[in-house]
């Protein structure tokens, strides 16, 4: 008998594929035959594992380049459409305003997907939620993980505020932010981190100093944000990141979700919390 793994293991190998050919033509037979599967058993097994139909996914992804493609060229959106497989200039723009809340010249013309950041006091607070192994070039993970947590939601003891989310980002210790393959854990504070479900994992979060940053738009944007926190801001600010205990001193984040984030919208928002070394005293004269 087929275990779990193996099958979760073809669709993952699916993901990636589609992720890399987002250009060319991608249909279920063909896919489904890679992955080893008659196409109506690979259709049921693929949304099973993913929450979503093999077509919406592509549909996503593909729109998702689009976006991260008008950010980073002078294409024009018609021809990044075109590229993607849309048939007309209209339909493109249907499914992009749908998918991102705003038509694609206007995301492209925007001047940044973020506001400059405040510098704040937090308190420790647990975080239990569901952990994956992820990438930035690979986020799908995430999403599973997200899905995941909805799952053992009502499991989840002494949950401190059911309308906010974290997602707690764990670095490597060589890294100097987000890049690379790291640790993603989608949760939500709780009182104890005791008698949790099964597939739960908690992490205590430091207190301290925090540089707070506001990211505005599609999560599909992240990336953008996080460029300039750990590419710009940091070295020019002069301050020093934290580790997180729990995990051996490695660097990390997290993000904030409350009643502002709508993903879909172009003004919904999320917080970006960066943990940063105490001030250093100032000397007295």
């Amino acid at each position: 008998m087929e275990k779990d793994d193996e099958r979760y293991a073809a669709v993952w190998r699916t993901a990636a594929y589609v992720e890399a050919h987002l250009q060319e033509e991608l249909h279920l037979e063909e896919l489904a035959r890679m992955a080893g599967y008659s196409p109506f058993h690979f259709h049921r097994l693929f949304y099973a594992c993913m929450g979503e139909t093999l077509s919406q996914f592509i549909r996503e992804r593909r729109l998702a380049y689009a976006a991260r493609k008008l950010r980073s060229s002078r294409q024009s959106g018609t021809g990044i459409g075109f590229d993607i497989g849309y048939n007309s200039h209209e339909s493109f723009i249907r499914s992009f305003m749908k998918r991102f809340g705003e038509p694609p010249e206007s995301l492209r013309r925007r001047a940044c997907t973020m506001r400059e950041p405040k510098l704040i006091e937090c308190r420790t607070m647990y975080v239990a939620g569901v952990k994956c192994t992820t990438d930035t070039t690979k986020d799908r993970n995430i999403a599973q993980a997200w899905k995941a947590l909805s799952g053992i939601w009502s499991g989840l003891p002494g949950k401190a505020d059911e309308r906010i989310c974290y997602g707690l980002e764990i670095y490597d210790p060589q890294s100097a932010g987000r890049e690379g393959a790291f640790v993603y854990v989608a949760g939500t504070e709780v009182a104890d981190p005791a008698g949790l479900p099964d597939g739960a994992q908690a992490y205590a979060v430091p207190g301290g100093r925090y540089a707070v940053f506001t990211h505005i738009g599609s999560t599909e944007l992240l990336g953008e944000t996080f460029r300039y926190i750990y590419g710009e801001w940091l070295p020019a600010s002069g301050e020093a990141l934290r580790g997180l205990d729990d995990a051996g001193g490695s660097g990390f984040d997290f993000e904030r979700y409350d009643e502002r984030f709508r993903e879909g919208l172009a003004d919904s928002e999320l917080d970006i919390y960066v943990p940063l070394r105490p001030s250093a005293p100032v000397p007295s004269e």
